[in-house]
């Protein structure tokens, strides 16, 4: 049992208020010490706030594994420390050591920290009051709904295939690199910019533009990704991409030849330690028991965006359907939901709404900010 470092902000539990754990997968920086201050603006003063940065930031852990470099790194230790069932089991242990066993808290987690929360209620949802999904990571369902999250190559214009793929030929040791730069490009640049960004930035592959590719490298931060890589975090991101991109890469491989899928692409050299465990069958496959969301009565908001390059809508409204008491919001926006954002306070007002409940006056009157952006099918 390692011990696990709870940031409570303001230090302390009122037991009369909700609680909120604010969860992270272990590649989010945002609940650090530094950062959580900030939920206490987004959701005022009448709840306690709970940040769980993850076994993966805890010294003894690292400690025990040691460097991620080199042949003696032991991925199979990293998979048992750091797989999903022990980041769950490590939530509820706080949930009970702050709260007792018998409180529930309100669980808040965004992409792979959107993972874990549906993994949480997969195994202890009774324990969850209210949880909130934004633009989750959803393998499991992306997989047995035969999806694909990654539409780069499909979306691509066929003269911009032109371009990039003779590059992809003709270097193929910068494949990944290329692949990073064009996945970390989603972070940085919003819809309506994005592009002609990408546009540029393959034009700048095809033209083997160094001074273009270094200082792309450096501003959508490849550079300091990579470095991750290579130091303590580099166990639990590897170990998380792992649980991502199994999933999707059992579907099969064959497309390489022909197409160049970046965020796929990433999440599979990310993830080669523990590829080959599964495959020399070590370590088993990643998976989530949606049966188990089915009966559980927890409130359950999902937000998306319906141009997500990790996780496609229907993921999110196939997750929405195993929850009895779920409401789903798709917006006309990206992962990281840039246009929801530049909206002042709508996703702050949605989210006090949400702790008040679904059903009430505060959440309904919530969304009038936010209906302008909600997607419709056409």
């Amino acid at each position: 049992m390692f011990p696990l470092k709870l940031l409570i902000v303001g230090g302390s539990i009122n037991p009369a208020f909700p609680t909120i754990f604010i969860i992270g997968d272990g590649q989010q920086f945002y609940i650090r010490p530094s950062e959580m201050p900030r939920f206490r603006t987004i959701f005022g003063p009448d709840v306690n706030i709970v940040g769980i940065a993850g076994r993966g930031f805890e010294p003894a852990i690292a400690a025990k594994l040691g460097s991620p470099d080199g042949p003696a790194a032991d991925w199979e230790l990293a998979y048992r420390l750091l797989n999903d069932g022990q980041w769950t089991a490590d939530i509820d242990t706080a949930r009970v050591r702050l709260l007792g066993a018998n409180k529930k808290i309100w669980i808040f987690g965004v992409s792979g920290g959107g993972y874990l929360l549906h993994a949480y209620m997969s195994r202890y949802g009774k324990n969850v009051a209210s949880a909130y999904s934004e633009v989750a990571a959803l393998p499991p369902v992306e997989a047995a709904l035969r999806l694909q999250h990654d539409r780069f190559w499909s979306e691509l214009p066929e003269e911009q295939r032109k371009a990039l793929w003779p590059a992809l030929v003709a270097r193929p040791d910068q494949r990944t690199f290329y692949a990073q730069l064009l996945q970390r490009q989603n972070y940085f640049v919003t819809l309506d910019r994005l592009t002609q960004a990408r546009a540029d930035l393959i034009m700048a592959i095809a033209h083997d533009d160094q001074a273009v590719l270094t200082k792309a490298a450096a501003d959508y931060q490849v550079d300091g990704i990579r470095q991750m890589m290579h130091g303590p975090s580099g166990w639990a991101i590897r170990v998380r991409e792992y649980e991502f991109i199994a999933p999707v890469l059992a579907l099969g491989s064959d497309w390489k030849a022909t197409q160049f899928r970046p965020d796929v692409e990433v999440s599979e050299d990310a993830a080669q330690p523990l590829l080959r465990l599964q495959a020399a069958r070590r370590i088993p496959a990643p998976a989530l028991d949606l049966g188990r969301l089915n009966d559980l009565v927890a409130e359950v908001l999902i937000v998306c965006g319906r141009y997500d390059h990790i996780s496609d809508y229907r993921e999110q409204i196939s997750i929405a359907g195993h929850y009895r008491n779920s409401q789903l919001l798709i917006l006309d926006d990206d992962h990281i939901l840039h246009n929801w954002k530049a909206i002042p306070g709508a996703r702050e007002q949605v989210l006090r709404g949400w702790v008040a409940g679904l059903q009430s006056p505060a959440f309904k009157s919530a969304l009038a900010k936010t209906a302008p952006l909600i997607w419709r099918e056409e």
